[in-house]
């Protein structure tokens, strides 16, 4: 989202959504639409290079995906399957340890 800008839909090409500094993806992330099911037919060429490179490097990391959303995975062993948990974010987290 870009205050000021007119929304455009997720499904959008790359160069007409909103900026996110992401690679191509076919859609922008968390687009809730059948185009970003990870293996749409209707998303081809550098987008969906980009896909099956996330999906194995994923894959190769133990992680499973969830097949309607190109982005979203789970760790296929994981020790808390039915715990959830809720962690604070800050900005502090993101900074380097000793910075």
């Amino acid at each position: 989202y870009a205050p000021g800008r007119p929304l455009v839909s997720c499904t959008a090409a790359k160069g007409q959504r909103f900026p996110d500094n992401g690679v191509d993806m076919g859609t922008g992330f968390d687009c809730f639409d059948p185009l970003a099911h990870t293996d749409s037919p209707q998303v081809t060429g550098v987008a969906r290079d980009n896909r099956r490179l996330l999906r194995q490097l994923m894959t190769d990391g133990g992680f499973v995906n969830y097949d309607r959303e190109w982005w979203h995975y789970r760790y296929r062993d994981e020790p808390w399957p039915d715990t959830y948990f809720d962690l604070p974010v800050a900005r502090s987290s993101a900074e380097p340890v000793g910075g």
